[in-house]
């Protein structure tokens, strides 16, 4: 019995995805929807049992590829087949991966995604025409992220006692005045306009396209699949700074982390940071991830808050 690649309705997908530990906020199908154009939905299919669900994004609605903002936007496996059995693991995921890899290439003629965390058998990309030397190969690339796990463990104490010595001295300069005050009356173009004033890396495409998602993000946000997190200052009333996290099924992740620059260096980011942690895991979440530690300076902060790094694998074929 072989393995069928079906092409499938995206509004058929979410029993699946509730159905896979590997599935995140990022591939519940109303979220993808709403951060790419076009969301083609494939599963893998043994007999009739469904293996593995994965989507393929054109976030433009022409050209495949990752939406901006988005992590883990790959295959995902469900419960009932995965983890599978030592003996044949190989084989299965071998003959999944390969059906998706030949349709794909027949449909797209490109692949690209970011596999879920914990996935970390990569090899049959890896041996995509692997005695084929006049074939491309598949681009693999180990990346990282950051992430407090087993919250609903740890006291809103043990939190805080796993910050670095730094950020516990900054929470304690910001209460010995009253914080600035949490408030729900923001907008998406107050985080644009933070957003705005944070980036000093990015090329001015990326900074267009994360932009542009905003709005989408606070949609969802707004449809219950997220939550923002805003401050204002106490005497303007203006947001000076802003979280907004993706809920999954027990993780809270991270999309933007904003802090106005004049108050930089008071503490309010590492407060902010706190009660971010303490709101997710009152929501019941396992895990709180910083979503992404792939550079020098970025990747320590987010460390500097206790979380531990989490490999995951972005692919793309031809590499």
């Amino acid at each position: 019995m072989g393995i069928e690649i079906k092409l499938v309705n995206g509004n058929d997908i979410v029993p699946f995805w509730s159905n896979s530990s590997q599935s995140s906020a990022f591939t519940h199908p109303q979220v993808l929807g709403k951060l790419s154009k076009t969301v083609d939905w494939w599963i893998a299919k043994k007999g009739k049992q469904i293996q593995c669900v994965w989507p393929v994004c054109k976030p433009d609605g022409e050209k495949i590829g990752l939406p901006a903002l988005t992590y883990f936007v790959g295959p995902f496996w469900l419960n009932d087949v995965y983890p599978l059995p030592a003996h044949r693991s190989l084989a299965r995921s071998t003959e999944v991966y390969s059906g998706f890899i030949e349709r794909f290439l027949s449909e797209y003629g490109a692949i690209e995604a970011s596999l879920p965390k914990g996935l970390h058998d990569i090899r049959i990309f890896d041996w995509w025409n692997y005695h084929e030397k006049d074939q491309p190969r598949f681009r693999i690339r180990p990346r990282y992220t950051a992430c407090i796990d087993h919250l609903q463990e740890k006291t809103e104490l043990d939190i805080i006692s796993d910050f670095r010595q730094l950020r516990r001295r900054e929470l304690r300069a910001i209460e010995k005045s009253p914080p600035p005050a949490r408030t729900v009356d923001w907008k998406a173009d107050d985080l644009i306009k933070l957003y705005l004033q944070v980036v000093d890396d990015q090329v001015d495409e990326i900074i267009e396209e994360n932009c542009q998602k905003i709005p989408a993000l606070v949609d969802l946000v707004n449809l219950g699949y997220g939550e923002v997190i805003a401050y204002q200052d106490l005497d303007d009333h203006g947001i000076i700074a802003a979280c907004l996290l993706l809920y999954g099924h027990s993780e809270a992740n991270m999309v933007l982390n904003l802090v106005d620059m004049k108050w930089r260096g008071t503490g309010l980011a590492a407060w902010m940071i706190k009660e971010s942690i303490r709101i997710a895991k009152a929501k019941g979440m396992a895990t709180f991830d910083f979503n992404g530690a792939n550079s020098p300076n970025r990747g320590d902060d987010k460390h500097s808050y206790g979380a531990a790094p989490s490999l995951y694998f972005e692919i793309n074929y031809p590499g």
